[in-house]
């Protein structure tokens, strides 16, 4: 018997479908997936299995819980995979695997990119009017009252980033007391949301699924709005930012209030700051992936921004350095071309190459540029602290205990502070740069 990983996966598959597999391959990226096909009763029918993320960073654990969701919305009319049941070792949902291509660039033209984007805000805001009791049922929280409606999404993730929480964390800090004296207090409807929108497949001009519901929970439909405008830069969803929160104001009926779409933007973004704060302070083997290196960046990045709007203080971004051509620049080429004559062995090999190329130039970046701008760091802190700390470590303790007793009178230095620190790291980040520069974020103008 095949006590492999795939050969465990491969039984339970089975078991769960009713047929044989003929074929089980591992998705090539940064979370466990499989693409299966099954043969039953003489047809083959096309799986996806879903495995967890293999890091502490999930606000809502277990993907039994997603697995409810998705049964929700299928029996909520939304077209979402259907779902035949879950593995347990390894855990994952087994799901159908629904055609398509999350790809706008393989839509005919930009009318039918439009066309897309408008009918999945169309579902958007069907699956913003769905009774909640159900999900109720199945163990999502229902928020009652403006703050909590307000903070549902980040409460969640306040709770795993105590639990995870590592060294001091002055920004996470400073945000959450930050969000907590923003609340708006004018709103008080609740509704099912997607939690991370702008994830659904299109064929032939149609759209055939929406997916990935790890996120949805109950709370203010502006934070799906929020979360669309984070994720065009890197998954463009067909049309403006601009143009699908105006749609959605026509078919949901409800106008879009501007400064509160400012607001869940950052909670959006602390949010996810939160999770990824413990785990990325002291990373295990299993969690040194460079996309959380990314998102922690990116994520911090786009809450300043979102809080430069609520606070109508702009952020000036600092321009990339270009690394000097030294003797030790030899070694990096070295390194470069050592890492060319690599041949991976698997889709998954060659992910880690590629990601490893990318580490590699990081890395060196950091290594010319990252003594200036620590002690550039350690000049702005001493303004605050009223004294210069020896090092980082050092900085940041005394800043997160700053923090703990200051009040809203000291937003306006902080905030400086800590988008000034990012946006030196965004700087330095050369080989990512096209994937951060949306999250220094555009106004959204209706």
């Amino acid at each position: 018997m095949d006590e492999t990983e795939t050969g465990r996966l491969r039984r339970e598959v089975e078991d769960i479908v009713g047929g044989t597999v003929i074929a089980l391959d591992r998705q090539p990226r940064w979370r466990k997936a499989w693409f299966a096909s099954v043969q039953r009763r003489g047809e083959t029918l096309p799986i996806y299995v879903r495995g967890d993320k293999q890091i502490d960073a999930e606000p809502y654990p277990g993907l039994d819980r997603e697995a409810a969701i998705l049964r929700l919305f299928e029996a909520g009319g939304l077209p979402v995979p259907h779902v035949h049941g879950m593995t347990s070792d390894p855990i994952g949902i087994v799901m159908d695997r629904v055609p398509g291509s999350r790809d706008m660039t393989e839509a005919a033209d930009d009318n039918e990119r439009r066309r897309l984007a408008e009918e999945y805000i169309g579902l958007l805001a069907r699956m913003h009017r769905l009774d909640t009791a159900p999900f109720v049922a199945v163990g999502v929280v229902q928020p009652v009252g403006a703050k909590a409606i307000a903070l549902s999404y980040l409460d969640a993730h306040e709770h795993l980033y105590a639990r995870t929480k590592r060294g001091a964390q002055p920004l996470v800090e400073w945000a959450l007391r930050w969000i907590r004296r923003n609340v708006p207090l004018h709103r008080d409807f609740a509704c099912v949301v997607h939690g991370d929108p702008g994830q659904f497949l299109f064929a032939d001009g149609r759209l055939t699924c929406i997916y990935d519901f790890e996120a949805t929970h109950i709370g203010d439909p502006l934070h799906d709005l929020a979360a669309l405008r984070v994720r065009h830069g890197t998954e463009p969803l067909g049309a403006d930012v601009d143009h699908l929160i105006a749609h959605y104001a026509r078919v949901s009926g409800t106008p879009v209030d501007l400064p509160v779409l400012s607001f869940h933007t950052a909670a959006f973004m602390l949010a996810a700051v939160l999770a990824l704060a413990g785990p990325l302070s002291d990373p295990k083997p299993a969690d040194m992936q460079l996309e959380y290196l990314i998102w922690d960046l990116m994520t911090r990045r786009a809450m300043l921004w979102a809080m430069a709007e609520c606070m109508g203080t702009p952020i000036q971004p600092v321009v990339s350095p270009v690394p000097p051509d030294t003797r030790s620049s030899r070694t990096q080429r070295v390194l470069e071309a050592t890492l060319g004559r690599i041949e991976p062995g698997s889709a998954t090999g060659a992910a880690d190459l590629a990601s490893a190329r990318t580490l590699a130039e990081w890395a060196q970046s950091s290594a010319v540029f990252g003594m200036a701008r620590e002690q550039a760091d350690l000049d702005r802190v001493a303004k605050i602290l009223g004294a210069r700390p020896h090092d980082w470590h050092e900085a940041d303790i005394a800043l997160e205990r700053f923090v703990a007793t200051a009040g809203a009178d000291q937003d306006a230095a902080l905030f400086a502070y800590f988008a000034a620190q990012t946006e030196d790291l965004v700087a330095e980040a050369l080989p990512v740069q096209s994937r951060l520069a949306h999250y220094a974020l555009k106004p959204v103008r209706l």
